[in-house]
């Protein structure tokens, strides 16, 4: 409490004397990609071989369990923002049970990836160079704030043989996650967070509003799941709902009592990823769209 209240001292004294200084303070808080205090060691998790990411400096490699490839293709899993991999893990042996290699990655500043920022320019970009990379990814399952880097790669490949999506506790929209940030223990008046969304439009080469899963996703023919715990304490059940109603093809589901990052270790959760992979996979073998 002590330190945060120093914090909250230091940002306002700073944006006084210079408010553009505390602009980028407050913005560079928001960006990033340590709030979770995660610096894995870089080792190989465990059945998993190491593959090159060409096209993006941010993130040079990733993890693929079934090297040898797989009669199924592909399935990436892509993490939320401030985690990394690891916290996927547990749908990599549903995913080798289909007969898919699985991929996952960490994102760049996230995980053994240099830095503690990150703007979801970068993000999408790195996402999309794995997609690339792989060539034969099947299916995404993204969670959190990683949905929309997800959706924001895959429709800048509709040439890719993409069979569905699953989004676990999606944000819908970045100024939504902004708008409920409670500025990491500043205190962020109406201009410091009119400044951020100035700050953060420049880092991102768009405005904020651009990160939107639905106005990104406005294209995306195939089908998504979109799992969500009501209770999520950090990402409101609303973002789900608007989700499920602003794509063309997608099925919101409840999962109550799993949490934000429990959900994606829940094996009711798994389950019913499978079961819907399962099913898109035949649709599309059977040419039904």
């Amino acid at each position: 409490m002590k330190a945060q209240l120093l914090r909250r001292f230091a940002h306002t004294a700073i944006g006084v004397m210079t408010p553009m200084a505390g602009v980028r303070w407050a913005t560079d808080a928001f960006s990033s990609t340590r709030t979770l205090g995660l610096r894995p060691d870089n080792v190989l998790p465990l059945g998993a071989d190491r593959f090159t990411v060409t096209g993006n400096t941010d993130v040079p490699n990733g993890f693929l369990w079934g090297e040898g490839g797989a009669a199924e293709g592909t399935a990436l899993l892509v993490h939320g923002w401030a985690a990394d991999s690891s916290s996927m893990h547990s749908l990599v042996p549903p995913l080798r049970d289909l007969g898919f290699r699985v991929a996952a990655f960490d994102g760049p500043a996230h995980g053994v990836r240099d830095g503690d920022q990150a703007t979801m320019t970068q993000y999408t970009r790195a996402v999309g160079a794995v997609l690339d990379t792989l060539g034969d990814v099947r299916v995404v399952v993204a969670h959190s704030l990683g949905g929309i880097a997800a959706i924001g790669a895959a429709v800048e490949r509709t040439g890719r043989p993409l069979d569905c999506l699953v989004l676990v506790a999606p944000a819908c929209t970045l100024g939504g996650v902004l708008e409920r940030w409670d500025g990491g223990g500043l205190r962020l008046t109406p201009a410091v967070v009119e400044g951020i969304y100035g700050e953060l439009h420049r880092r991102n080469g768009v405005p904020v509003s651009h990160w939107d899963i639905v106005g990104l996703g406005a294209s995306f023919e195939r089908p998504v799941l979109v799992l969500h715990d009501p209770d999520d304490p950090m990402v409101p059940y609303s973002d789900a709902e608007a989700v499920a109603a602003g794509l063309k093809d997608a099925t919101l589901v409840s999962k109550p009592g799993t949490g934000h990052m429990g959900i994606l270790m829940s094996k009711d959760v798994s389950t019913a990823v499978s079961a819907f992979v399962t099913e898109h996979r035949n649709r599309n073998r059977q040419g039904i769209v």
